[in-house]
């Protein structure tokens, strides 16, 4: 349990490991770093674009940590469909996805009794059908936020990382401005849609062995909290479904005394910092219960 929280359930969404094709690293080193970062819970969503059993699906479970605390393992899904990438929650079993829109994938999400994400809307291809009817929406995703950075900057971000990681990564988690403007629309348009943060973790980038996206730093920058409650996979996809957790960026937490609570017109609230350059907490009205 995080230390800035006495009651909640803190945790991570939207990790990838050895099962997907764009991660080599196995499993015990995912459940290390969860571990190390005292999380309650972490959401495995490998790739699968088949029909069958969910690639990570023996993995789900109760783990312990070295602090005597317990790790809740879930696992999901994330699909590949016409219209751009799909997270499946609660659910079963992998469906089909290649060259099928994201409107079916989402309806076989459904009926299983799950629910649809839609990860970094605006990048890796982005998302085209805005008329599909997801349920959440990542308006946070690492990979996308540091995919922003690369570019001629490159030789100088690196050493910038190399002299002090923890600055670097607060230049680059700002204000998620275009994806949370998106989340208003459709809230505006009375859409039921939640948002969500997705680590988006593969520590798959490395350059000559210095391994530039640790599981452990990726888990412990920006986190999802729950209200507390039996750390069972029932209430987990309940909170999350239902919109009760909300977006805690901890990178910024030695700024807390710093936030300014702004609400806007859909019901949401955030503590921003710097002007509302950066934001300490995003927290989204609740959905209609499911």
């Amino acid at each position: 349990m995080s230390a800035f929280l006495l009651a909640a359930l803190v945790g991570v969404l939207h990790v990838h490991h050895a099962p997907s094709h764009d991660s080599e690293r196995p499993f015990s080193e995912v459940l290390g770093a969860a571990q190390l970062a005292e999380l309650d819970f972490l959401v495995l969503t490998e790739h699968a674009d088949a029909a069958g059993p969910l690639p990570a699906h023996g993995r789900a479970g109760l783990y312990p940590r070295p602090d005597g605390g317990t790790l809740r393992v879930l696992v999901g899904a994330e699909f590949a469909t016409e219209d751009g990438h799909l997270l499946g929650y609660g659910i079963e079993r992998a469906v089909p996805a290649i060259g099928r829109r994201g409107r079916d994938v989402i309806a076989d999400i459904h009926a299983q009794g799950g629910f649809a994400v839609v990860p970094h809307p605006f990048a890796y291809g982005g998302w085209r059908d805005w008329e599909a009817p997801f349920d959440g929406l990542e308006v946070h995703n690492h990979a996308a936020d540091f995919r922003r950075r690369l570019g001629i900057r490159l030789p100088l971000d690196l050493v910038w990382i190399a002299i002090d990681r923890e600055s670097f990564a607060r230049s680059v988690l700002g204000r998620p401005n275009r994806e949370l403007a998106a989340w208003e629309r459709l809230r505006a348009q009375g859409r039921n849609v939640v948002a969500f943060s997705g680590a988006d973790a593969h520590q798959n980038v490395s350059i000559l062995g210095w391994q530039l996206d640790p599981y452990l730093e990726m888990f412990r920058l920006v986190q999802t909290v729950c209200p507390d409650g039996p750390l069972t996979e029932a209430y987990l996809w309940a909170a999350l479904r239902n919109g009760r957790c909300w977006i805690r960026y901890l990178i910024h937490e030695e700024q807390a005394d710093e936030a300014r609570a702004v609400e806007f017109p859909s019901g949401r609230t955030e503590l921003q910092l710097d002007e509302g350059e950066r934001v300490l907490e995003i927290r989204t009205p609740p959905a209609l219960p499911h």
